[in-house]
Parts: C-alpha cells; structure tokens; sequence
C-alpha cells in the first residue's frame, strides 16, 4: 500500500485534530508493515526537519500563513508534489481541497477525503467563504472516491443533504502521554473541584454562552478556559470582558501532559462545539473519565450516546444544569466512568487504523 497524507499541519501533532489523526494513521500503519506512507508538512510551522520519522515519509512545503489560504495554497503545492510520487492513495483532511481532487484523479491516483464538520456553519468565514464550504461538500460526491464520515450524524447529513455514500470510521480517544498534575500547582486548581472547557475560542464552538451562562449561575467552582483566538484578538477580548474573577484563561496549552492533568482532574468537561462531526476534546475528555456536559447537537449527542449531559443554548439552561450537578457528585461520578468505558469500547484507535487499512487496500 502507497498512501500520502495532505491537508493537515503536518506531523509531529501539536495543533489539533487533523494532526492528531494523521499521525495515528500514519504510524499504525507503518506498525503493520505499510512501508509507504507519506505526509505532507507546511515547513513553517516546524524547526526540525527529519525526513523521516518512525518509518513515515515527511514532505516539507512552504505557505503563507494567513487565513483562510494558508491550507489552500499548502495543498496545492503538495498536490503537485504528489502527483509524481508513487503514492497510489491521497488521503484529504478537510472537504475545502476538494479542486484538487479532478487533477490527481486524472493522473490516476485515487482520493479518499474526511468531510470534518459542516464549514459552511462556522462564523469565523465570511459569506462567500461560507458558500465555498458548502459548495465543496456537493463537489467531494463528485469528485472523491470515498467519503469519509466520523460521526453517524454526519454520515446521514451527507446522505439526506447530496444521496452521497460515505464510510463511517470514528475518531480515536486516547493519546500517549502521561499526566503532570503540577498544573494544578500552577493555575490555583484542586481536583474534581473545577469545571473545563478546551476549544479554538470562536462563535461556533460557544465559548462566549458557556462563560456568560457560567458566570450567570453564580458557583463557587472555577471554571477553566483552555484555548485561544488568534486570528480575532476582538473576539478574545470580548469573552474575557464577559468573564468573572472565577473564570481562568490559560490560553492555548501544548504540554500534552499538563492538558491530560487538566482533562482528568475536572468535575465536569463543558463542550459547546456544534457543527459537526466528532470532535476530539470531548473524547479526550471521556477518555479521561471526566463527565461530558455538551451543547444540544445531533453529532454531540451520538458521540455521548447517554454517558453524558446536554444543555441548551436558551438562558437559563445551562445554569440551571450546573447547579444541579454540582449536588449531585455521586451521580456524575457514574456518567464519568460509563464515559470512559464508550470512549474505550467505542473508540479505540486500534480500529480506526483497521478501518481506513481496509478503504486503502480497497482501493491499490
């Protein structure tokens, strides 16, 4: 099997999903003997430069650094690149690369591509951003061999929105590192005694409702803000300015260690992400046996499936939710360990890396 990596940052993983589950992928196959695997690197975002790593193939190209076309141009350029290379398979992270998919299906390669979430939802693009999301959506059924789907919600969205086919595989929970509890030193905090929230800081994902509607439930529990908004410094101003005295911005975090500590040691993990598909901070957070606490949302409330709790985005709800199990410790105990038990059953990297084993092999 001949497989490339593009769309993503890069690898070592340091910045978010993509990376994470390119890396997994990558090394589970080389794990089983795969010898050919290759990922795609923008160059600026990395000191060290090996060619290799642990058998994968690392391909560095440069980008401009601005969004929204820093991918853009990134995945052009390795979608030259790859086109005279030996990789049979082109594995795309995010449905906006979708362009590129008619050249490298003309010369021959074949194009797998994990749809995410839904862009054309997320507030941070303008109008015409927007619309290219959901255009590329319907240009991915054309033009891709195989869909990817990490969520049944999303899987049925593409289905019902464009009679596309798509092939579930979920996202993997648990990561390698170990803990460092002297975060807790560090910020101020004492285990199971705060509440957490781990997100890009933008409109869609909710950090302004959850700390408005934190502040409005008046408890003495911290609530801890992992995440920064680099792009709209105006936006990171504003949650901060609708914050109270209890509410502790740590900014972005890439110990992986010290964010494992702060995914463990919390009484309740607070997800305000809605726009699809799955996401990993809230199956690190179950991973990590920490009670899930999401926002209403079909892709959120198939990944809890029940070992969970959901709020609301009226006033009023959440609040009200956070008072109540705050009484109740005993029986947020049991959700926390029914969640971890689905994120280790459910969602197991293992399976993940034979699943998409299985859509590569399909298609050499």
């Amino acid at each position: 099997m001949k497989v490339a990596f593009l769309g993503s940052r890069g690898i070592p993983a340091c910045y978010g999903g993509y990376e994470t589950l390119i890396e997994e992928l990558a090394l589970g196959l080389v794990a089983k003997g795969n010898n050919d695997v290759t990922v795609y690197c923008r160059s600026n975002y990395f000191e060290d430069k090996p060619k290799k790593i642990c058998g994968i193939k690392l391909v560095y190209l440069p980008t401009a650094r601005v969004k929204p076309l820093e991918s853009i141009i990134h995945s052009f350029l390795s979608s030259i690149h790859v086109l005279f290379q030996d990789a049979k398979v082109v594995f795309f992270v995010d449905p906006a690369n979708a362009p590129f998919f008619p050249l490298l299906r003309l010369f021959g390669k074949k194009v797998v591509v994990h749809t995410n979430g839904l862009g054309w939802k997320r507030l941070k693009w303008n109008m015409l951003e927007r619309k290219y999301y959901k255009f590329v959506e319907l240009l991915c059924k054309w033009t891709a061999n195989v869909l990817i789907t990490d969520n049944p919600a999303m899987q049925k969205y593409y289905k019902d929105e464009y009679n596309a086919d798509s092939v579930y595989i979920s996202y993997g929970a648990s990561n390698h590192e170990e803990s460092n509890t002297n975060i807790y030193r560090e910020l101020g905090l004492h285990e199971k005694k705060y509440l957490l929230l781990v997100a890009r800081l933008e409109p869609e994902n909710n950090p302004e409702l959850i700390i408005k509607e934190y502040v409005r439930a008046n408890i003495d529990m911290p609530l801890v803000v992992v995440g920064d908004s680099p792009y709209n410094p105006g936006f990171m101003k504003k949650l901060k300015n609708s914050a109270n005295k209890k509410v502790v911005f740590t900014g972005f975090i890439r110990d992986q260690q010290k964010l494992n500590a702060l995914y463990g040691g919390a009484f309740l993990y607070i997800h305000g992400h809605e726009v699809g598909g799955t996401n990993p901070s809230l199956l690190r957070a179950m991973d990590a046996a920490t009670a899930p606490l999401v926002v209403s949302s079909p892709f959120n409330e198939s990944v809890i499936s029940g070992c969970g709790f959901v709020f609301k985005k009226e006033e009023g709800s959440l609040p009200d939710l956070l008072k109540e199990l705050i009484k109740k410790p005993a029986e947020v105990k049991r959700i926390s360990l029914l969640a971890k038990k689905r994120a280790e059953t459910d969602f197991k990297w293992e399976t993940v890396v034979n699943e998409y084993e299985k859509v590569f092999n399909r298609l050499s």
